[in-house]
């Protein structure tokens, strides 16, 4: 195991703690697949070194791509079908002749691709949250937006303030997209006042309801999953009694089914109980049918602001599912088991 605090390396047998700087190691065997130092490394792309606060589901994501990126794939798969094949193929020809010889490849290679290709587009994402949650308990991960940093606001938290008269309000589907929004600095460039589903935070939520009394032209804008619970949010808001205030002002920017198309890549994760693994594209409308859901947060916090900045000017979330190879979170990350 390497320390990612002091890169000291030590054995299993050596104990929990580095015996250098006394770190605690959190995952010591095979079983987690992945080590503290790779899920450091994989923290330290992510926020851009410190730079950048993200969400459990970022993290989570970059974790199932890293294990998707180990995975052997349709092409490795061939290979040791073909390798198998061949030598069951021989023994077949010995026992059956020509016949069972050409049978066992022909069944073998298709059934080894199709695995290949549905492992190669599952998404651990399950085990990646276990993953983020067991680390944080023991590692507090400081850069994480978890919907609670404005819950109870201090004299010196750096909270947004709902006086500085924002040109537009920007409602999100989930409260930790409050705090990566916010922790990033998005309101200020944006010049947007963040506001969650739910109303959070209180305090911008009701500073939120007296602006709009104060200038009604103010757009309000709704930014969700895609999902089918996401397309319905707009419609939701507008005969809540809560935002009753924001009801004629509301602009769906999305992400809209249409955005879904020819996206290929995109993750789909689990919204229901018995769903504990995501997957790598799929038809949208199949996916969707099945209750699974594209992130807004599907990409990491620099790229997804550069999106949210264009969406809000544009009108419209776009999707850019090539931002997914290029952010380059995968690269050079080891996983050092020990």
């Amino acid at each position: 195991m390497r320390c990612p605090e002091c890169n000291h390396q030590q054995k299993f047998k050596d104990g929990v703690r580095c015996q250098h700087c006394h770190y605690q190691f959190v995952f010591r065997n095979k079983k987690a697949r992945i080590s503290d130092f790779a899920l450091r490394q994989i923290i330290q792309r992510l926020s851009d070194n410190g730079q950048y606060a993200f969400t459990a589901t970022q993290l989570a994501l970059e974790i199932g791509r890293l294990w998707r990126k180990k995975k052997l794939g349709p092409l490795g798969c061939s290979v040791i079908a073909l390798i198998v094949s061949v030598f069951a193929g021989l023994i077949a020809f010995a026992e059956c002749g020509w016949f069972g010889g050409v049978l066992i490849p022909v069944v073998l290679l298709p059934v080894a691709l199709w695995l290949g290709r549905r492992g190669k587009n599952a998404l651990s994402i399950d085990k990646a949250r276990q993953i983020v949650k067991q680390y944080h308990q023991v590692h507090p991960i400081s850069g994480l937006a978890d919907g609670r940093a404005f819950r109870q606001p201090t004299p010196t938290a750096d909270c947004q303030d709902p006086h500085y008269a924002p040109e537009r309000i920007l409602i999100v589907e989930r409260d930790e997209l409050v705090d990566l929004l916010v922790r990033n600095r998005f309101h200020l460039t944006a010049k947007a006042a963040v506001v969650s589903r739910s109303g959070y935070p209180e305090s911008v939520f009701a500073a939120c309801q007296e602006f709009l009394r104060n200038h009604p032209s103010t757009p309000v804008q709704v930014i969700h999953d895609a999902s089918l619970q996401g397309f319905a949010l707009t419609a939701q808001l507008a005969t809540d009694p809560q935002w009753q205030f924001a009801r004629s002002r509301l602009i769906d920017l999305g992400i809209s089914r249409a955005a879904l198309n020819n996206t290929a890549s995109l993750p789909w994760l689990p919204t229901k109980p018995f769903q504990r693994d995501g997957c790598l594209g799929g038809r949208p409308d199949k996916m969707l049918r099945a209750g699974y859901r594209v992130p807004v947060d599907y990409a990491g916090p620099k790229p997804l602001i550069n999106l949210l900045n264009a969406a809000i000017v544009g009108g419209t979330l776009l999707l850019a599912p090539g931002i997914l190879n290029a952010s380059g979170v995968e690269a050079g990350v080891e996983i050092d088991y020990g």
